[in-house]
């Protein structure tokens, strides 16, 4: 889950199917209410929260936390029933067992690690051995393979026995063209294309000079629940549910009533000077954001967050935060405004009926629990 400084009827090729929520669910109603604020015991230790969690991963029954700390070069393991680091786990950064400079991470269990980084993914056990190196642009795949302008993003995950990498791959810098997944075992490459993906480049913009090319755009979200891969923008009130196992994939469209279902259109995708590139980039401001999905298993319900702006571009603008509801099948059962928090919290996950917001107090992890009840 990060952001990287990563039904009307209509099938699309490969089995994909669409799905669309016209109307919130009205007669299904939640109290949300502040219970508490809790902290991590990290003993010893001092936890990395300098990148405010955002290359983290969290397993999807709410249980661990899994971060990188850069400067330690080390895997940090959050016990969060116990709200405890449960353990630390170092590597070497170069050498036959080196990660280099770890962009994401992805724990699949049974000590499986998957410690990505540019243009390369190291496979380690739990003792910080490594296992294997896949370096997707030099390498020659069965099955499917990459054209020569497209790349296989590495912010991925892996799936449940840690047999496979999923993730997106790409036209140019981050463009995605649809899913895809390689078989560790086999190096073997299946592309799932995504037609749809298409209508998220009127929200990106690019400008390419002899020096290299800029691109800003709303963040991408791909991350691993209930066996499934959950792909997003944050541009658009829309999900894709891709499965491994068949490699079809669900499309689902949301309404809200309470703020707008997709980012305006910037009004250029390309300029040509870093001026105008900065020009256009301010219409990212006063947009909103639809942040990402987090799954409690104990009430199998999906809860998302997302940001809009009363008086938008105006002096007086502000920021709200929006809460929206889904039950396990993304039928979306209700959404509020009304919350007992105003700050736009990006980090946070599900567990029990609650949501935990990260929060950096006073450089220790903690965070601020919601408790969300029917009725």
């Amino acid at each position: 889950m990060k952001p990287f400084l990563l039904v009307s009827c209509f099938l699309f090729v490969l089995a994909c199917s669409e799905k669309t929520a016209d109307k919130t669910a009205s007669l299904t109603k939640f109290t949300v209410t502040l219970l508490d604020t809790v902290y991590v015991d990290s003993g010893e230790e001092i936890l990395y929260l300098q990148s405010g969690l955002g290359g983290a991963h969290w397993s999807d029954d709410g249980a661990y936390l899994y971060n990188f700390n850069l400067y330690d070069n080390a895997l940090e393991i959050i016990d969060l029933y116990n709200l405890k680091l449960d353990k630390k786990i170092h590597f070497d950064k170069e050498g036959p067992n080196g990660t280099g400079r770890v962009q994401n991470v992805c724990y699949a269990g049974d000590g499986k690690i998957a410690l990505s980084e540019f243009h390369q993914i190291g496979l380690f056990d739990i003792n910080a051995s490594k296992q294997a190196t896949h370096k997707p642009r030099s390498e020659v795949f069965k099955k499917d393979s990459l054209l020569s302008n497209e790349t296989l993003d590495v912010s991925g995950v892996l799936d449940e026995n840690g047999q496979n990498f999923i993730s997106f791959y790409t036209i140019g810098f981050a463009n995605p063209l649809g899913i895809a997944k390689l078989n560790l075992q086999d190096n073997a490459l299946t592309k799932t294309p995504i037609p749809a993906l298409a209508d998220w480049s009127a929200h990106r913009l690019e400008w390419t000079d002899e020096n290299g090319s800029s691109a800003a755009y709303p963040a991408i979200h791909l991350h691993r629940v209930n066996d499934k891969v959950l792909l997003y923008s944050e541009a658009k009130n829309e999900l894709f549910v891709y499965d491994p196992t068949d490699e079809a994939v669900a499309h689902f469209t949301f309404h809200s009533e309470l703020m707008p279902n997709s980012r305006s259109p910037l009004s250029k995708t390309d300029v040509q000077s870093d001026e105008e590139f900065q020009e256009v980039l301010k219409e990212f401001r006063h947009q909103v954001r639809f942040l990402h999905f987090t799954y409690d298993k104990t009430h199998k319900r999906y809860y998302r967050f997302s940001q809009f702006f009363v008086n938008a571009g105006s002096e007086n603008a502000s920021v709200k935060p929006l809460l929206t509801v889904f039950d396990e099948n993304f039928e979306q059962l209700y959404e509020t405004s009304s919350l007992p928090v105003d700050k736009i919290y990006t980090t946070y996950f599900a567990k029990e009926g609650k949501i935990y917001l990260y929060e950096n107090m006073m450089d220790e992890m903690a965070f601020i629990v919601l408790q969300i009840e029917e009725g």
